[in-house]
């Protein structure tokens, strides 16, 4: 097989298909039914696809469904067990009726596929398909140095999952099924074992479940949620005794493995007129259960009634943006986010839905058919620190919490009175607790970017060509003022821009005029302030004022461009304009530009935030020391002793962030 990266050499072949199945799994063996149902393939000129021969059972395909329901009316003659009656981990059996529990075999609905292809005459290749697109005519698919064409393509592949976005989760379900035969008859037919958590949970979530076929056979299955696949290995030292527990005597006669991707990211799917997006493609799988085959088929539903209107079917492709919008989505990416980081939950959180609610309820809502009022019955059943805590954690991480707080911060101070006592005693609070937790530890880390960890014989090296750095901006600062504020200014509105850039995904010149925007906002919206500040600096300049709309070309591309954390960030931008210059800097420097600069270091070195700030701590020290060694030394300089004390912090700090500055850099250039 060969993958080619161009498609120009291929030539269509002379009769194009009416449809192409790429792939022949659960979904799209639904649809072809659903179709044949419809009568709909009759004089069709239909091309099936599949990596495999489709000719054995590959997979166990289970659901729940009211007795009259269209999934089992129609798919009955393939149903091979159904079950009324459940047992939820070790609780009494409950019956389930007027809903069951459904297996269907892959193999008898693969079978059905095959016996129309053989009766349609459709055309059938086995091999991987590289390209699914439409080149402007028709759609069309890349396989063997080929290209095929068609009125619809129905593409069912495994999809490539796009990167994660902060607030998304992607676990897996691993699992590993024995089907038994037992000696003696000890097995309920009936009896359908759900979810049965009372088992070594091995710092993950898993559980057993048992489907039986007979008085001697079942299928004993070992699910696991979580990042690392449950091993053949792992799941024998665990089926082996507890099937020997429950039955005693018996033999392994058939063997499944397989995982299902648990996960609320977007993946990799076509959205060209004529290509039709099914299964995993078309996000079917319900992140927090794995459960699909019920999604695909009502699907397959509503694509036959579709095409026998005449209607679009790549207007069913879905989304997700909008598969992700419900509430249920936000329930599934709190619940995921609990298996993946306190896997050790799971076990609690599902056996308190299984035995305290309703099974009737539990299947309605993982149905995603109950209402508000219900969910908020069946959660009150629920633990709730895992999920408050979740909660918060995914809060945390959307763009607009920070500049959230820094608003109601903003807010707290304004409603405190400009320049009012109490106002300046928690502000300056503020400050200092700022600068000890991130606002020095930032610039204190940067040995570690350099190094990666603190050696003992690249250190001193490193030590005393930042203290070299240092010294050459003092010596600006004593020889020439001017050019000193005028560099200062320079690379913080650069380093500024870059830290922000980097959250925002701006290019360089774009943060670089982001960075100098935000910096003269500041100064300009407190121009008395800075123009004082700078006078005890020795710089007689004086600074204009601006307007508070000066921001408003930013807010047009914020709005333009629906980026509500920027907008907040502009917000509360302006409400500091309000406050002294100081507070409004402040607010800035730490609550924005440090906590990112921090969360990049941290991503950077990919360690806790407990340990950078721990490595931090002998630099960060060492920066309080020299500001106090500055304030003592400075004056004799040759500057005059009546520079003010925020004179001559502001001089220290654009000595000190001048290697900061050039340390930042190095690390964004290499992330880049």
């Amino acid at each position: 097989m060969h993958k080619n990266s161009s498609i120009s050499r291929f030539e269509p072949i002379p009769q194009a298909y009416d449809y192409i199945f790429c792939g022949l799994g659960a979904s799209a063996s639904l649809l072809i039914l659903a179709l044949h149902h419809k009568n709909l393939l009759a004089n069709k000129k239909v091309l099936l696809i599949d990596q495999a021969l489709k000719n054995k059972k590959d997979k166990t395909f289970c659901f729940w469904a009211h007795h009259d329901e269209p999934i089992a009316l129609q798919l009955k003659p393939l149903i091979s067990k159904s079950w009324n009656e459940v047992e939820i981990s070790n609780a009494h059996a409950t019956n389930i009726s007027p809903q069951a529990y459904y297996h269907v075999d892959s193999i008898h609905l693969y079978e059905q596929v095959q016996v129309l292809a053989a009766t349609y005459q459709w055309d059938k290749i086995t091999g991987e398909v590289n390209t699914v697109s439409n080149d402007g005519i028709s759609p069309f698919l890349l396989l063997n140095q080929s290209k095929f064409s068609a009125q619809t393509i129905f593409d069912s592949r495994t999809p490539r999952p796009l990167p994660l976005q902060k607030d998304q989760t992607h676990i897996h379900q691993s699992f590993v099924g024995w089907m038994i035969e037992t000696t003696e008859e000890v097995i309920n037919p009936d009896l359908f074992k759900f979810m049965d958590f009372e088992i070594d949970q091995q710092d993950y979530t898993q559980f057993v479940y048992v489907l039986p076929f007979s008085n001697t056979k079942a299928l004993v299955e070992l699910t696991r949620f979580g990042d690392t696949l449950i091993k053949e290995q792992e799941a024998e030292e665990i089926l082996a005794p507890y099937i020997q527990n429950a039955f005693g005597s018996y033999k392994k006669i058939d063997l499944e493995i397989g995982c299902i991707p648990m996960s609320n990211g977007a993946v990799e799917n076509a959205s060209a007129e004529g290509i039709v997006n099914l299964g995993a493609r078309n996000y079917h799988i319900k992140p927090s259960t794995g459960y699909a085959f019920k999604n695909m088929f009502y699907h397959a539903l509503n694509l036959a009634e579709t095409l026998a209107q005449n209607g679009d079917a790549s207007a069913l492709n879905h989304t997700h943006a909008k598969v992700f919008s419900t509430r249920f989505a936000f329930y599934d990416g709190l619940l995921l986010h609990i298996l993946q980081h306190r896997p050790s939950q799971g076990k609690p959180i599902f056996t308190s839905l299984l035995r305290k609610v309703p099974i009737q309820k539990t299947l309605k809502f993982l149905d995603e058919q109950t209402s508000l009022a219900e969910e908020v019955s069946i959660f009150y059943q629920l633990p709730w620190t895992p999920f408050l805590k979740a909660l918060l954690h995914k809060t945390m991480g959307k763009s607009w919490f920070h500049a959230g707080i820094l608003c109601l911060l903003t807010l707290l101070l304004l409603i405190l009175g400009t320049y009012t006592s109490v106002q300046k005693e928690i502000g300056y609070a503020l400050l200092v607790a700022g600068l000890l937790v991130v606002g020095i530890p930032h610039g204190a880390v940067d040995h570690l970017l350099e190094t990666g960890t603190l050696d003992l014989k690249k250190t001193p090296l490193f030590i005393a060509k930042y203290l070299v750095w240092m010294g050459l901006m003092a010596l600006v600062w004593v020889y020439s003022p001017m050019l000193a504020l005028l560099s200062f200014l320079l690379y913080s509105a650069w380093h500024f821009g870059e830290a922000d850039g980097k959250k925002w995904r701006f290019s360089p010149s774009f943060s670089l005029l982001w960075g100098s925007s935000v910096l003269l906002y500041i100064l300009g919206t407190h121009a008395a302030e800075t123009t004082a500040i700078l006078s005890s600096m020795k710089v007689i300049v004086s600074i204009p004022s601006l307007p508070l709309w000066a921001l408003l070309p930013w807010a047009i591309w914020g709005i333009i461009n629906k980026q509500f954390g920027f907008i907040l960030t502009l917000i509360w931008l302006s409400l500091s304009s309000a406050l002294p210059l100081l507070f409004s800097f402040g607010l800035y420097f730490i609550g924005q530009h440090s906590i990112h600069g921090w969360k990049h270091i941290q991503m950077h070195l990919n360690w806790s935030h407990q340990k950078i700030w721990l490595q931090a701590l002998p630099f960060h020290a060492g920066a309080w020391f020299l500001l106090g060694l500055f304030y003592w030394l400075w004056p004799s300089a040759g500057i005059a002793q009546d520079s003010s004390p925020w004179g001559l912090f502001f001089i220290f700090i654009a000595c000190i962030s001048f290697p900061h500055v050039i340390a930042m850099h190095g690390m964004y250039k290499k992330g880049s």
